[in-house]
């Protein structure tokens, strides 16, 4: 029995001795194992940062592009509205005029028919003492100023027509036998 038990004693002794080598060569294996671990993190950090790297590169050229790109559409927007608005300034100057025709028009009617009923009137009444000559030029003063008065009548209705239709209120409706 101790015969037997040194003999457990040395196979335990020696199965100790293994196992203690082979956990030094278990630490070795996880020492070469950590290192190599540590090389390759280094080495995808490395090409990791270079990726990042390359990657915004690539986006700060196209954020450059895209930013040129905008601003070129923008200075042609610009010049487009700069044309716009250079027409819109002729096209407020023309309707400027046509707004004021119809005014300019009733004045000048105004101004037409009171110097027609001045002239007519000297002209009417330098008949020399003839009646029917007077009656006839009266006739013809009269009836130049009925024309001139219509001709008023007609520009003042156009007028108030395109006051109108400025208004907002579409076709004029004024007269109704128009």
């Amino acid at each position: 029995m101790v015969a037997e038990a040194q003999k457990n004693r040395a196979a335990t002794a020696s199965a100790i001795e293994g196992l203690k080598v082979q956990a030094t060569t278990n630490q070795k294996l996880v020492s070469q194992v950590g290192g190599a671990v540590q090389r390759i993190e280094k080495r995808t950090e490395e090409r990791v940062e270079k990726a990042v790297e390359q990657v915004a590169g690539e986006a700060s050229a196209t954020m450059t592009a895209n930013l040129d790109a905008s601003n070129e559409r923008a200075e042609r927007m610009m010049a487009a509205t700069a044309k716009l608005e250079a027409r819109q300034l002729w096209s407020a100057a023309a309707a400027m005029c046509l707004a004021l025709l119809p005014v300019v028009v009733v004045v000048a009617g105004l101004w037409m028919g009171i110097a027609g009923l001045i002239t007519g009137a000297q002209w009417a009444l330098d008949v020399d003492g003839r009646i029917w000559l007077g009656i006839g030029r009266w006739l013809v003063v009269s009836v130049g100023l009925a024309g001139a008065g219509y001709g008023l009548f007609a520009s003042v209705r156009s007028a108030a027509g395109l006051v109108e239709t400025w208004k907002g209120r579409g076709v004029p409706k004024w007269p109704r036998w128009r």
